[in-house]
């Protein structure tokens, strides 16, 4: 967890909440901890998550973690702000969560676990400050290390 959180900016596909700090935050968050597995990790990310699925677990850790922090506690807030992430996490619609072959069924729920509290970690790193990344990076190399199958697309 070495890199620096760049300067926020708006997500792909201008969606309609970007205003709301919290998805814009959220959305920096996961677009930075992508875009530095895949500058430091390229081979890694391709194998273990080609299909993004370990990602969106990351991110309903920090979404959970977000909406517990700025209290939208109510299941339709935290729907709408998960919808804006699923969008970030697969560029606006070019590849979609329906499209997505890879069932959550068949994932190891200590690595769903891992990558959830991962996602929550980066929030909470953020909230006190720390401006490092890696958390998704880290949760990848975990589930590389115990020889985890990837989980495809």
């Amino acid at each position: 967890m070495t890199r620096i959180t760049p300067p926020l900016r708006q997500s792909p596909g201008g969606h309609g909440d970007s205003a709301d700090p919290a998805i814009a935050a959220l959305t920096q968050l996961l677009q930075s901890e992508r875009e530095l597995a895949l500058t430091e990790e390229p081979s890694l990310v391709e194998r273990h998550d080609p299909g993004r699925v370990w990602l969106l677990w990351f991110a309903i850790g920090a979404t959970d973690e977000v909406c517990g922090l700025v209290e939208r506690n109510a299941h339709s807030e935290r729907n709408r702000i998960f919808r804006q992430v699923v969008a970030v996490i697969f560029d606006g619609g070019a590849k979609s969560l329906a499209a997505n072959q890879a069932d959550p069924a068949m994932a190891d729920k200590r690595l769903i676990d891992l990558f959830e509290s991962a996602g929550a970690a980066a929030v909470q790193a953020c909230m006190r400050g720390d401006t490092r990344l890696g958390y998704y990076l880290e949760a990848l190399k975990v589930s590389a290390d115990r020889g985890t199958p990837p989980l495809l697309s």
